[in-house]
């Protein structure tokens, strides 16, 4: 989901605070999150109040008496082999997206956006920046971009067929995405009220009457996939897998080798995909493209996640959050301090990113001597002729950024100058993103699409 936090957690990192002390870091981050994630669960239940009596057609029992064929896909989205952003909350917005896009993700997913959140907005598209925004009460619930077109999946969070059926018959009207997905993993409780998420996987004939209902309602060619954990057992876990397959309903499915119950300090299971592999070879003959999700932190880990399980598609979710370099193929992350948080903000400047999401996901970069999120980083070697990110220069930067309100303040904090930036036409704000997704496009032999990216700093 992408409303907006607008609160003042994000500055509650300490303004004397070391980069490297990550334990320090770690909590006061999680506290941001968890009232971050209770804001979250507010806007779903105040839009859960609003829809309450809404009549919506067709209803769920009218979409579970249909018994005519599900429309065929004819989607051609390449969903392996390939490096993909994972969906994550608030994290994901168009900036994230964009910037993840430039440095060689493959696809996009939007953050978990809940089907009662979309009801009532107002799809607008700016004539000068082409941003296409929906909207209510003057927040951008989504947003996106014509130049991610053709690789951005939104997720949707939904325990209803019928709300599903309508959010995604909204959301493909324009034919704004590229694919749909419908969240069965995650486990925070802003996703799993009223049986969305996790608690999808306790409820699995509900989970496939939401994936018909979004083949129904989305467009032939836009691909509607799944994202889920792992049940406890090898039984459990491969029943379901066969029950999602057996709807004839979905282009790909994402497994996150984790159970409901793990945290992500708990290290991920990817020896446990193969109870997978083992279900989608017998029912498709192993075509059902098969992403996995875990523990990915750059490009070189997911290749040797690629090669300890045999898929051909990984999806990445805390290292990019980190830094959006996390994706450049040779692993060489860029410096977040002087590269990629500014290249983040000229990004915000330029495409109407609200404050609270800008500062909430600056804050949540890697502002430290790895420019890593990654266990295993080692100090960032700076590129001839610039300087190392030096400590003191961190706290200056996050100095800034608590004490800024605007977007153009974070612009500041970070050596962007906001009037200047507005200035450049969209064109040539999007030029190297657009370059990157041709670049992609002409090879899908693995050639690198990030590593020529300019690397100079804010000015």
């Amino acid at each position: 989901m992408s409303a907006e936090v607008h609160s003042a957690a994000p500055a509650k990192r300490a303004l004397d605070e070391d980069p490297d002390h990550d334990a320090v870091a770690a909590e006061r981050h999680a506290a941001m999150k968890r009232q971050a994630n209770e804001e979250e669960k507010q806007m779903v239940e105040a839009s859960a109040s609003k829809v309450k009596h809404v009549d919506i057609h067709p209803n769920d029992e009218e979409l579970r008496a249909d018994t005519s064929p599900l429309p065929k896909s004819t989607s051609t989205l390449q969903f392996s082999p390939g490096l993909h952003l994972a969906p994550m909350v608030r994290i994901g917005s168009l900036p994230t997206r964009l910037l993840s896009l430039r440095y060689g993700a493959d696809l996009v997913w939007s953050p978990e956006i809940v089907d009662r959140a979309i009801f009532g907005c107002d799809r607008t598209v700016d004539e000068k920046s082409g941003l296409v925004a929906f909207s209510r009460e003057g927040k951008h619930i989504f947003t996106t971009h014509p130049v991610e077109r053709q690789r951005v999946i939104f997720q949707l969070g939904s325990a209803s067929p019928q709300w599903a059926y309508q959010a995604i018959s909204f959301v493909t009207a324009n034919d704004d995405v590229a694919g749909v997905d419908l969240n069965c993993g995650c486990p925070k409780p802003f996703s799993t009220i009223g049986g969305m998420g996790a608690g999808l996987l306790s409820t699995p004939d509900l989970l496939c009457d939401v994936l018909r209902a979004m083949r129904r309602a989305a467009p032939a060619h836009v691909s509607v996939s799944c994202k889920i954990r792992l049940l406890p057992t090898k039984e459990a876990t491969q029943a379901l897998v066969r029950q999602i397959i057996r709807t004839g309903t979905i282009d790909a499915l994402t497994v996150h080798c984790r159970t409901k119950d793990m945290r992500p300090r708990q290290p991920a299971l990817p020896h446990r995909l193969q109870e997978v592999i083992d279900v989608v070879q017998e029912e498709t003959a192993g075509e059902l493209p098969l992403i996995l999700n875990g523990d990915a932190w750059d490009a070189p880990e997911a290749r040797r996640l690629m090669k300890q399980t045999g898929v051909q598609a990984v999806m990445m979710a805390r290292g990019p959050e980190g830094n959006a370099s996390s994706f450049r193929s040779d692993g060489g992350v860029l410096s977040v301090a002087s590269v990629v948080a500014p290249q983040w903000v000229r990004l915000a400047l330029s495409l109407d990113n609200q404050p609270g999401n800008t500062k909430y996901c600056l804050n949540s970069m890697a502002f430290k001597a790895t420019s890593s999120v990654s266990p295993n980083a080692k100090p960032l070697q700076p590129p001839p002729g610039l300087p190392r990110d030096t400590k003191q220069k961190m706290v200056e930067i996050r100095q800034g950024l608590a004490k800024s309100k605007t977007v153009e303040d974070l612009a500041r904090a970070l050596g962007v100058d906001p009037d200047e930036q507005k200035k450049i036409p969209i064109d040539e704000v999007l030029r190297e993103v657009r370059e990157a997704i041709e670049r992609s496009s002409s090879s899908k032999e693995g050639n690198d699409s990030g590593t020529e990216m300019s690397e100079k700093p804010a000015a």
